[in-house]
């Protein structure tokens, strides 16, 4: 995958790992290494199921780490800036990638999938389900492989579709279950935390101050702060400042995007302003930073 790529188009994805596929909308790959993806974080514009199968990583989405080892599950959406890193030797996934025009084609609702709670931006993105819930999930993953692979089935495209759907709503029933688990051993402080964390990811674009998100959370700044640095060992005005320069890190590998338009998008009054809030959080000015990834 080219360093320069910010957003990992589906058919670049589709390029790189697709086995079988009705095209770049839709298509499964079968125990693929992803280690093309590992180097730098990036976004796919697409929905991703994935279930590891062999081998650990370490899978940061949003900025928070996961641990992915066999039977975890990864769910990933437009929304989320991913990196895989720490691979072993023998890591291996097998996952479903499509679009959310594929999905809704013949679907009145528009919003089906905005429906599924582990599709939004501040959903839990990796999840370890028990292995009979794998087995069902790996069930439905060789159903829709082998529907795929009927090239000469005048309706597989439907059927996939509506496999699909199936899919989704066993993926609704695990997370569900997965989530109250998680949920039912949070602390007070912890789920401080998570939706600090979930406001930091809608709203980081255009606001940079932990003032804004200690009062949206009827919370005082100290109390926030020492909060979210007790929780994660580091302070909520880091967290606020790691997620506006992941998010210009993913904008500068795009070349055709210039760095006056990457200030613009995260909402610097000038080019010139980013540029030393980036040099102070990085080190290195947007343009050196720009040169690292060709080099």
């Amino acid at each position: 995958m080219s360093k320069k790529v910010a957003q990992l188009s589906l058919s670049k994805f589709a390029d790189l790992y697709a086995d079988k596929l009705v095209g770049p909308d839709f298509f499964i790959t079968d125990e693929k290494q992803l280690l093309s993806l590992s180097e730098f974080p990036y976004r796919s514009d697409g929905y991703i199921i994935g279930i590891c199968t062999r081998g650990t990583a370490q899978v940061e989405v949003n900025l928070q780490v996961y641990q992915a080892r066999p039977d975890a599950m990864l769910l990933a959406t437009p929304f989320h800036v991913l990196r895989i890193y720490d691979s072993s030797d023998d890591f291996l996934c097998r996952f479903i990638v499509f679009s959310k025009a594929f999905l809704t084609e013949n679907n009145v609702n528009s919003h089906f999938l905005e429906s599924f709670s582990y599709f939004k931006s501040a959903s839990i993105p990796v999840i370890y389900p028990e292995q009979e819930d794998v087995k069902v999930l790996q069930n439905i993953y060789a159903l829709i492989k082998q529907t795929l692979q009927r090239e000469e089935h005048p309706y597989r495209v439907e059927i996939s579709r509506n496999t699909l759907n199936m899919l989704l709503y066993e993926v609704a029933f695990i997370y569900e279950k997965q989530h109250l688990i998680i949920k039912g051993k949070q602390t007070r402080k912890q789920e401080l935390n998570m939706l600090f964390q979930e406001l930091v990811f809608h709203h980081y674009k255009e606001h940079r101050n932990v003032q804004y998100y200690a009062d949206a959370l009827f919370v005082s700044p100290k109390h926030l702060t020492e909060t979210i640095k007790e929780v994660t060992g580091r302070t909520a005005g880091e967290w606020i400042d790691d997620a506006v320069v992941l998010e210009a890190k993913v904008l500068l590998r795009n070349h055709d995007i210039s760095i006056a338009r990457v200030a613009e998008n995260i909402h610097f009054p000038d080019q010139s302003s980013f540029g030393k809030y980036f040099k102070k959080h990085t080190g290195m000015s947007p343009s050196d930073y720009r040169l690292v990834l060709t080099n």
